[in-house]
């Protein structure tokens, strides 16, 4: 049976704040394997293609797809979420424009 657990990461904030703010979640197991997506067609040409990953909710991981996005300021380059393994639990880092 796989076991997961959420890390508790920010004070009074809510769950969704605190998932906005960029915090943390973490899992006893590794994400699957992305997932195959298709690419639809760009909106516009000031679009950039935000790949879909692996989020966490309600102790397992769900599909969260891919999306066109507008970059946040001229330049901006999008940082995409990650899965990191450290100590006994994997952690993510949620994506965000840099």
């Amino acid at each position: 049976m796989r076991s997961a657990k959420l890390l508790i990461c920010a004070g009074g904030l809510g769950l969704a704040a605190a998932i906005g703010a960029g915090c943390s979640q973490g899992a006893a197991d590794p994400p699957p394997p992305p997932q195959t997506e298709v690419i639809v067609a760009s909106p516009g040409p000031d679009y950039v293609w935000i790949g879909g990953y692996w989020g966490w909710s309600w102790g397992h991981y769900v599909w969260i797809g891919g999306h066109w996005d507008r970059p946040a300021h001229p330049h901006a380059v999008w940082v995409q979420p990650r899965w990191e393994h450290r100590g006994n639990r994997y952690v993510m880092t949620h994506g965000y424009w840099r």
